[in-house]
């Protein structure tokens, strides 16, 4: 029996990880040190595309920030850490990882440690291009709280997003 509910959690990252696969745009960023995510902020990222693969060993992350009005095309991979997380180089090192994923929305933690050894937690909230209804911000606020990002410091940012689609 064991063996059998290890196969499904497995087979059901594995179908997680597929349906991450593809074209993504930031919904709503969340994170403990709301000055990383305000307008024009190094970590309030645009993100596009997402790619896989064959096991998602490899996680390709495509994002634009915006700074002094100027749109800058990122592309980073996350590499799998054997606890399952990712990690990555951008604005110092980041550790990500996929927690929630529909085929309209993908949540994403992370936490970034900057060069001067600032540590934020972060909360990223993906979707296909439409605004989180009442209620997905309700969850989204109840997430942030287990994350001890306050909800307050959520940040809706499709109407913000300038750049290329």
């Amino acid at each position: 029996m064991v063996k059998f509910l290890l196969l499904a959690l497995a087979f059901g990252l594995a179908h997680a990880h597929a349906k991450i696969a593809g074209k993504w745009m930031t919904v709503a960023i969340a994170a403990d040190k709301p000055d990383k995510i305000a307008l024009e902020a190094p970590l309030r990222l645009y993100v596009r595309d997402i790619t896989c693969d064959e096991e998602c060993s490899k996680m390709g992350v495509t994002f634009y920030v915006n700074s002094n009005g100027q749109c800058s095309k990122t592309e980073v991979t996350g590499y799998k850490q054997a606890d399952g997380t990712y990690k990555t180089q951008y604005e110092g090192d980041n550790t990500f990882q996929p927690v929630y994923v529909t085929p309209e929305h993908a949540v994403f933690t992370s936490k970034n440690v900057d060069r001067a050894g600032t540590v934020t937690n972060l909360i990223f909230v993906l979707g296909k291009g439409d605004p989180l209804t009442d209620e997905e911000h309700e969850k989204v606020e109840k997430f942030a709280e287990e994350q001890n990002i306050p909800p307050e410091n959520i940040e809706n940012v499709l109407a913000t997003d300038t750049c290329p689609k």
